[in-house]
């Protein structure tokens, strides 16, 4: 049974109103230049269309099938997990303000008692504290890419530090096919991923064995997207008409069509 099209978050979507009416088939357009990506140290792109939810139980395996008419470099589209917040679906946290230094009237006769604190030229006080930001969520993206004029089986795994990209040639006998299903699976603290051989059921992508480690489950967070990284500009008519967001898809958008979604 697909999931409920309430429980999604809309990320990078012009109009959030613009949802699925069904989670089992649905398409998403992605622009160019959107990606989801991350380089060192902790420098996201976060523009990719994406759809996800929050889980009320813990993950255990997530898996949908992706199609498209794939034509430009590093077209993709496929699940993607975070152990955390996604990039830029939260704002940036505000340092709380400092009070005013605290002031004293000072007569000749005064005997009030003054601290030291307060006689401090304000040049030799103490700096405010330092507020570290917020850890970088880690997440893991896979799916079907267009790459070298073939599709393949893509994987880029994103820590705080950067992210890696890994493509995996898909059997001849699928070389020549558009679509392909792909899952990913909770074991223990791992996070293993796959995609299906028509032919020979399916295959381990890689497995990522610390993915789940001080993660809670609350945090986890599910769900699918679609990107189109290659950069060529906006035409006359799209500046001045604009796009029809997520779900509709411009001239140069690449729609990517998701079936059979399931999450567990």
């Amino acid at each position: 049974m697909p999931p409920d099209r309430s429980s999604f978050t809309p990320l990078n979507f012009d109009n959030d109103a613009l949802l699925p009416e069904y989670m089992d088939s649905f398409t998403l357009a992605a622009p160019p230049n959107s990606d989801l990506w991350r380089k060192p140290p902790s420098r996201d792109t976060s523009t990719a269309p994406i759809l996800y939810t929050a889980l009320r139980n813990p993950f255990i395996a997530a898996e949908v099938t992706v199609s498209a008419d794939w034509e430009l470099e590093w077209d993709q589209g496929g699940l993607v997990i975070f152990a955390g917040a996604p990039p830029g679906s939260v704002a940036t946290a505000i340092a709380p303000q400092l009070a005013p230094p605290p002031t004293v009237d000072i007569t000749l006769n005064d005997t009030t008692n003054i601290s030291p604190e307060s006689l401090t030229p304000i040049g030799q006080r103490p700096p405010p504290p330092y507020m570290p930001p917020a850890p970088a969520s880690k997440w893991v993206k896979v799916g079907l890419e267009f790459c070298n004029g073939a599709c393949h089986a893509t994987s880029v795994v994103a820590t705080s530090d950067g992210a890696d990209w890994a493509l995996t040639s898909l059997p001849p006998h699928h070389a020549r096919r558009s679509d392909l299903r792909v899952k990913i699976e909770r074991i223990g603290y791992a996070l293993w991923i796959w995609y299906e051989d028509h032919v020979s059921g399916w295959k381990k992508l890689r497995e990522v064995t610390w993915f789940f480690w001080s993660v809670e489950d609350k945090a986890v967070r599910v769900g699918v997207y679609a990107s189109r990284p290659a950069n060529f500009g906006t035409s006359m008519y799209e500046r001045r008409n604009g796009t029809n967001g997520a779900l509709g898809g411009g001239m140069r958008n690449l729609c990517v069509d998701f079936e059979g979604l399931e999450i567990f």
